[in-house]
């Protein structure tokens, strides 16, 4: 690995064309100082402009190809214009083409792995010193505590991003002027990740409900089979049982006790309508055992299965004329 500086290490590339021609960088103000990689056929810069640190790496790539951010309480948006690449080596954290991602460094280092093939990333960090009033103005981007919090969700590029950009890349080697011109337009950026990831949560709440719903009336419907349970609803719905879980979050009930409410009202119909033994209605609605079926309908109902019985058939008193 190399260091670039006290902020970035790389993995070295092999050089394939001595003396060329340098690079024709996307963003205006990164200068030939600033190359910290030219092979011929990818490059790397990178500059650090006050608070702000920005890095570009573009080119084809044989194979895949690694560097660490070594930079303490920054703030991150993660563009991958052209590719595929992926942080800490976390699925979870890959983006494809045409995506963006937030994230704070709050490792020592943190690993930006790009995928073989053709690629243009740009990483555009700042330096958040007071994270409360970042988070102020910005509430969605509260800072993770461990690196094992979910992290920011993926985002596709869209118009609005794609023009505030290229305002950032005409942005030409001011001695004055570059850090606010970059930082204003950076807060531009931030803003508009933050309307998406806005925009997504309510997304994301309309099609949780959406999908609570149809899991209650596949519930309903399918309540005797003896191996249902999240996975199999999650199955028979298309999705993932971690988005099946997420529509149940926030809600009343979880996916077993919506299993097990539904059978229990079905054995108190059956107590009503049959003369079935209390063991019997158990077994058949797939109860682990008669003594969980009498505990837990007395848990759901006030009174045991047993009362429920003599509740219903009780004859009526013949009123006197």
């Amino acid at each position: 690995m190399i260091y670039i500086g006290d902020h970035l290490r790389i993995s070295q590339l092999k050089s394939e064309v001595a003396d060329s021609i340098p690079p024709v960088l996307h963003l205006n103000f990164l200068t030939e100082t600033d190359i910290s990689v030219w092979t011929g056929k990818q490059y790397m810069a990178s500059r650090k402009v006050e608070d702000l640190h920005v890095i570009e790496a573009k080119g084809t790539f044989e194979a895949d190809w690694n560097l660490e951010i070594l930079t303490p309480n920054f703030f991150w948006l993660h563009f991958q214009f052209l590719g595929h690449s992926e942080r800490d080596s976390l699925p979870h954290t890959a983006l494809s083409a045409s995506e963006y991602r937030g994230f704070y460094n709050i490792r020592d280092a943190h690993k930006i792995q790009l995928k073989a093939g053709k690629t243009w990333m740009v990483l555009l960090g700042v330096k958040v010193n007071d994270t409360a009033a970042f988070t102020s103005e910005w509430p969605r981007l509260a800072k993770p505590t461990t690196a094992d919090q979910p992290y920011f969700s993926s985002i596709n590029i869209g118009y609005r991003i794609k023009q505030i950009f290229e305002k950032i890349g005409q942005c030409t080697d001011t001695p004055f002027s570059l850090h606010s011109k970059v930082h204003c337009l950076f807060c531009e950026l931030i803003d508009v990740y933050h309307q998406d990831l806005n925009d997504k949560a309510r997304s994301l709440h309309k099609e949780d409900i959406v999908i609570y719903h149809e899991a209650i009336d596949y519930i309903a419907e399918h309540y005797m089979d003896e191996d249902i349970n999240r996975d199999t609803i999650a199955e028979s719905l298309g999705i993932t049982p971690r988005k099946l879980y997420r529509a149940f979050e926030g809600k009343h009930t979880s996916i077993h006790k919506a299993i097990q409410t539904i059978r229990l009202y079905k054995g108190r119909e059956m107590l009503r309508e049959t003369d079935m033994s209390v063991d019997g209605i158990a077994f058949q609605l797939n109860f682990s055992t008669a003594k969980y079926f009498y505990r837990q309908f007395v848990q759901c109902f006030g009174h045991s299965p047993t009362k429920e019985r003599e509740i219903r058939r009780k004859p009526k008193k013949k009123k006197k004329h």
